[in-house]
């Protein structure tokens, strides 16, 4: 069986960065602050410049997506037989990256980096004192918590449980590398393996008023602000793009050199990486481990914060929150219905090996397409 070609993109921002959220904006809003970018908004940036390089049919392809085609049909009708392979290529990402060649030249500089995830939703560190490692969230074993009545739906999960006297609270923060093998393999994590959001990012504000379109005057009470995103020094984005085995020309997509990214036509530029990242996996050896699931990428469910993949084999999960997400359907002039998703760093405890573990934990394959979903395995001990 053919493998498919990864190749890893490093999106160097050349400005700030705005994206926003499910909520609409209005002129007079007191102020709205950039997120990070979601999967489906560099997925779909990366789509627009390969269809660009390929000399697509824009105009056909918002027809057929209007009348409801996927987009691998719409690409195969608007683009030319040599690059239908557009429309099964799969992005996964985005996530934080910094190069480690700080000092090194230019073309050095991209040679090395470390990828970061969010931090996983069972890692606590204590409130207060100094702190050298983190705690960890531990499924208690069945009937040890008197008074746990699970919901009908979930009959068989298991709480999770923190043996410590201190009070604590989640590590916020991304994972490094060290400490996401710590973390797989089930030991201990080290508190400096968490890196601060203030050490990778952060906001620039911005004030601005309402004009009147008819006489380009400012309009009364119309004041708002906003945050723009901006990474710190030697900060990405880094993404892969996966292409179908054989049919698909890589030198298509390292052609890209620059492209928009999120609101106010902020442009990236785009660094081919000389390698994918090493991305760990860790499965249960013996029988004194489990498995569990730890989501990099954010992830909407049918079942809210359940996936499909996993059902049968779950025994506790931790789930910090939902994300509402939306976006502006280009092809349809209209918004898309808003969703809710699962964050990353989400964790889930499982009893036993899913057979076959799944790609991704994304339940269609147009999300899978767009990033949704990505995960790592590691494991637990019960």
């Amino acid at each position: 069986m053919s493998m498919a070609t990864t190749v890893a993109l490093g999106l160097e921002p050349l400005d700030v960065l705005f994206f926003r959220d499910g909520r609409p904006f209005r002129v007079g809003t007191e102020q709205i602050v950039s997120g990070l970018p979601l999967p489906q908004t560099v997925a779909g940036a990366i789509r627009r410049a390969l269809l660009q390089e390929a000399r697509c049919d824009f105009a056909r392809l918002r027809h057929a997506l209007g009348e409801g085609r996927s987009f691998a049909e719409g690409v195969k009708q608007t683009c030319q037989p040599d690059h239908h392979w557009i429309g099964q290529v799969v992005v996964r990402g985005p996530w934080l990256a910094r190069w480690l060649n700080q000092e090194k030249e230019e073309q050095e500089k991209h040679e090395k980096y470390e990828v970061l995830v969010p931090a996983p939703a069972i890692l606590h560190k204590p409130k207060k004192g100094s702190v050298d490692r983190l705690r960890r969230l531990h499924p208690l074993p069945d009937g040890q918590l008197p008074g746990w009545f699970p919901p009908q739906d979930q009959q068989g999960l298991r709480p999770l449980w923190l043996k410590e006297l201190a009070v604590t609270e989640p590590a916020e923060g991304y994972l490094t590398p060290a400490g996401l093998e710590q973390f797989l393999r089930g030991e201990e994590v080290a508190a400096e393996a968490v890196v601060p959001a203030s050490k990778l990012f952060a906001f620039d504000h911005r004030t601005g008023i309402g004009i009147h379109p008819d006489r380009l005057t400012a309009a009364e009470s119309q004041i708002y602000s906003l945050s723009f995103l901006a990474l710190k020094q030697d900060v990405f984005l880094y993404v892969e793009v996966v292409l179908p085995a054989e049919i698909a020309d890589p030198e298509l997509l390292r052609n890209i050199t620059h492209l928009p990214l999120g609101g106010e036509g902020k442009q990236v530029k785009v660094h081919s990486l000389p390698q994918s990242f090493a991305w760990p996996n860790q499965r249960p050896q013996g029988e004194k481990q489990k498995p569990l699931v730890l989501l990099t990428t954010p992830c909407p469910f049918q079942a809210g914060w359940k996936p499909q993949a996993l059902n049968g084999c779950l025994v506790a999960a931790a789930v910090p929150g939902s994300l509402a997400f939306s976006g502006w359907d280009l092809a349809r002039g209209g918004p898309k219905p808003t969703r809710f998703a699962v964050p990353a760093g989400s964790v889930y405890f499982l009893e036993s090996v899913p057979n076959p573990w799944p790609q991704s934990l994304a339940e269609s394959d147009e999300d899978h397409q767009l990033g949704w979903g990505c995960y790592l395995t590691g494991v637990w001990n019960p």
